[in-house]
């Protein structure tokens, strides 16, 4: 597999792990509840009936955690598989991917301060004064509202497309990273199985 596949595959053994914990921790896949119905207590010509309550199908715990085990011991291997690939790398993927993070950020962040625009309107303020009778009076008045852009637009629109152009060419070397890297690890269960179906494949393993 190369390395995108990898990744793949990385977050569909999380996946598996988070559902076998989901089965794990579910109280009817815990506890086996039996139902002692007592009849001849209250009646005498009755007899006394063992129920096992009913519940949907499920995988035994005991299986679960053993497949959650080799679960641990899957996504171990298949990460120190991509450590491996990585070490072979021209470059150091995981800090260029991070870095573009930085790169988007700072993108996202110049783009919407260009959409600041400079501007010119007119408000109302209020006040008082003693008019002729020496009696305090509210008056009205114009307010303009000048709004300038601090900051160098011109500058900071250069920098914003070289950094989007840095971005790209990075976005590009690590796209064709991920398909190009080979990671040396063969996946047991398909990436698209369901739980279920990858239960029933751990199982036959290990029967």
């Amino acid at each position: 597999m190369n390395l995108k596949e990898a990744f793949r595959y990385q977050t569909y053994l999380k996946d598996l792990m988070s559902k076998a914990y989901l089965s794990l921790i579910d109280r009817e896949h815990a506890l086996r509840v039996t139902n002692n119905h007592l009849r001849s207590k209250a009646n005498p010509d009755a007899e006394d009936v063992t129920m096992e309550a009913e519940v949907d199908p499920f995988f035994p715990n005991d299986d679960v955690i053993r497949f959650m085990e080799w679960l641990i011991g899957e996504r171990e291997k298949l990460s120190n598989s991509i450590a491996d690939a990585k070490h072979w790398m021209s470059f150091d993927l995981d800090a260029a991917i991070e870095a573009n993070k930085f790169r988007q950020s700072a993108i996202g962040a110049i783009k919407r301060m260009l959409e600041f625009k400079a501007s010119k309107r007119m408000s109302r303020g209020s006040d008082y004064k003693f008019n002729n009778e020496g009696v305090q009076a509210p008056y009205v008045y114009d307010i303009e509202v000048v709004s300038e852009e601090a900051y160098d637009r011109e500058s900071a629109s250069a920098t914003m497309k070289t950094i989007r152009k840095e971005a790209d060419n990075v976005s590009a070397e690590i796209d064709a990273a991920m398909v190009t890297t080979k990671v040396g690890y063969e996946p047991v269960i398909d990436v698209g199985d369901s739980f279920e179906d990858a239960m029933k494949v751990f199982l036959s393993l290990t029967e």
